[in-house]
């Protein structure tokens, strides 16, 4: 036999279900409200390799740093209801696209938390780096 809730505990229950939901995001920011000046347009093909793994690419800043070599920062949104675990490298490119080799292309773990935002930063390891390939796999 079946005993239906009655209409005020139902809301009661759904209305806990929601805020246990809610528990483990991570409401997120900004002050500012448009790109940065050093923002790149291949923002999209960052989020077709992202969105495999359920996050995208808010944005991509490159720019040379005080120091001469070259800077990415890449700004990945969580907008799941789950934390994202994955792994990334970056390798580091010339002019004509040869990879330069680098004892800092290795696997670096991350973590998104649900409603979360973290920022993958490399820096070319010389001033012959000028773009920069990324690779990201899941590590759940």
């Amino acid at each position: 036999m079946k005993y239906p809730l009655p209409m005020p505990m139902r809301a009661s229950v759904l209305t806990g279900l929601l805020l246990l939901v809610a528990c483990g995001t991570v409401n997120t920011t900004s002050t500012r409200d448009g790109p940065a000046t050093t923002a790149h347009p291949k923002q999209t093909q960052i989020n077709d390799l992202l969105t495999q793994i359920f996050l995208h690419c808010r944005e991509l800043r490159m720019f040379r740093t005080a120091g001469g070599p070259m800077e990415m920062q890449i700004d990945v949104n969580n907008d799941d209801f789950r934390q994202r675990n994955f792994a990334w490298r970056v390798d580091w490119l010339d002019a004509q696209g040869n990879v330069i080799p680098s004892t800092m292309s290795v696997w670096k773990s991350a973590s998104v938390p649900s409603g979360g935002m973290t920022t993958l930063t490399s820096v070319a390891p010389g001033d012959a780096g000028v773009d920069f390939r990324l690779q990201v796999r899941r590590s759940d």
